[in-house]
């Protein structure tokens, strides 16, 4: 049983890093003018594309890109509804709750429950930016600040 599982598992990273890749080259072709000039200990948030989902209770799926500067990061905080991150490119430390920091680097994911602390979250270069995609199933209407709470 282990096996279908990895082979599944791996299938379906390889898809979604390829359609990913594929949206990261149309959609951020390039460094803007304001991420160039932007503080090293700058963090940059755009909402890519918000989407209202079919049925009830009303939701909305949101893709919101996030852009650490070299050595930048968030400040501790939590995502009422759960996120999944995944990175685009270069690498990103994370701590969800308890659990110990854990380092990710392009191609790769993890999910952040409803409710659990972002205890770090911050580009793992000093020298290179890092990018993540957010991707949130929200109550329809959510803002940005619904969406991430600072503590």
């Amino acid at each position: 049983m282990t096996g279908p599982a990895l082979r599944r598992r791996s299938f379906n990273r390889a898809s979604l890093i390829s359609l990913l890749s594929t949206a990261a080259a149309t959609f951020f072709g390039g460094t803007t003018a304001a991420q160039k000039k932007a503080a090293p200990s700058a963090s940059l948030r755009r909402e890519v594309i918000k989407q209202e989902l079919p049925g009830q209770p009303a939701r909305d799926l949101m893709l919101v890109e996030v852009t650490y500067s070299p050595g930048a990061g968030s400040p501790p905080h939590l995502h009422t509804n759960g996120v999944m991150a995944f990175v685009v490119s270069g690498a990103v430390v994370s701590k969800v709750g308890d659990a110990p920091e854990q380092t990710f680097r392009a191609g790769d994911a993890w999910w952040e429950p409803p409710g659990a602390i972002h205890r770090v979250s911050r580009n793992a270069s000093l020298t290179e930016a890092a990018r993540l995609l957010a991707i949130y199933i929200a109550p329809k209407g959510a803002t940005a600040a619904d969406l991430m709470k600072p503590l």
